[in-house]
């Protein structure tokens, strides 16, 4: 079975797919984007080949990377993975969301999306996150979707919190 289109209240988050990429590429062109990311993603270049590592990816159906659409606008992109960072393919969320968007509480209606995807629809027995140590906003994030803090570690390049959700 492949990814579900997943909808919330004001966001439709649909599998990315190779027409998303410059509008992804678009959502990254902002500095900001790349402040807790070891890659500058504002290179045109850098972005596209982010997403298309994201669209090679192959893992367990039902998992893998969504575009988040407002309307026909790709507003970020979120998803729910093996983990290329902790061991044992734990599953992974993760989401960007771009900052001409911010403040309106997307970033939280997608990923909780995500997160009910993994542990409701797919019955994950757990979903990690990790958050770079400096991005507030996300570890803000992280604890109104309930996410536990475990611990910290060196990931994507830098300190990260550790994060877990349990059904």
């Amino acid at each position: 079975m492949g990814q579900s289109t997943l909808r919330t209240e004001r966001l439709t988050l649909v599998p990315l797919r190779d027409e998303h990429t410059e509008a992804v590429v678009e959502v990254f062109a902002h500095k900001s984007m790349s402040t807790y990311i070891d890659i500058d993603f504002s290179d045109p270049a850098n972005a596209r080949e982010m997403v298309r590592r994201r669209l090679a990816y192959d893992g367990p159906a039902r998992m893998g990377h969504w575009a988040f659409l407002d309307g026909e606008t790709v507003v970020g992109i979120g998803h729910l993975r093996p983990s290329w960072e902790l061991p044992g393919d734990l599953p992974e969320i993760g989401w960007y969301l771009s900052p001409f968007h911010g403040g309106r509480g997307l970033a939280t209606e997608a990923a909780a999306a995500i997160l009910r995807h993994g542990l409701v629809d797919l019955g994950l027995n757990s979903v990690w996150a990790l958050v770079h140590a400096g991005n507030e906003p996300s570890l803000k994030l992280a604890a109104r979707l309930g996410f536990l803090v475990v611990g910290t570690g060196f990931h994507y390049g830098a300190e990260h919190r550790v994060h877990v959700a349990l059904p």
